[in-house]
């Protein structure tokens, strides 16, 4: 008895199994997902370098400290104030020191509508040099 006398020794699949096509396909998208974020965030920079412009040290004698406690009360250097006097105040002392700043110290509990009144003198006054005050951690 002889089997498979009738089948010859090559025989060609019907089915295309694209099973390990898939894997492969489900790996590589996985691999981007993975790799795409991180690429993205770092951003590799030589920056250049220049010798003319130095910022020189601010002295503080072209400093003024504009405070506004939990109430609203504005205060310039320790001395309360309107925002009206306060933007006559900063416009003076402007023209007085070309290279004014101000540090901005806000208590925390403050609406931002009374954070933007100040911002807003500031601005009035052309006061380009601004920084807010934190406390420590």
């Amino acid at each position: 008895m002889k089997r498979y006398s009738e089948r010859s020794g090559h025989t060609a699949m019907a089915v295309l199994n694209v099973t390990p096509l898939l894997d492969l396909a489900f790996v590589l998208l996985i691999i981007f997902i993975i790799t795409t974020p991180l690429l993205e965030n770092h951003v590799a920079l030589k920056l250049p370098t220049s010798t003319t412009h130095v910022t020189p040290p601010i002295d503080p004698k072209s400093i003024r400290t504009v405070s506004v406690d939990a109430s609203g009360q504005v205060y310039l250097d320790n001395q309360p104030v309107d925002l009206a006097t306060l933007e006559q105040e900063l416009i003076a002392f402007r023209e007085k020191t070309p290279d004014a700043a101000v540090i901005f110290r806000g208590d925390k509990s403050l609406r931002y509508q009374q954070v933007v009144d100040v911002y807003d003198v500031l601005q009035r006054a052309k006061i380009e040099q601004m920084n807010l005050g934190t406390a420590e951690q």
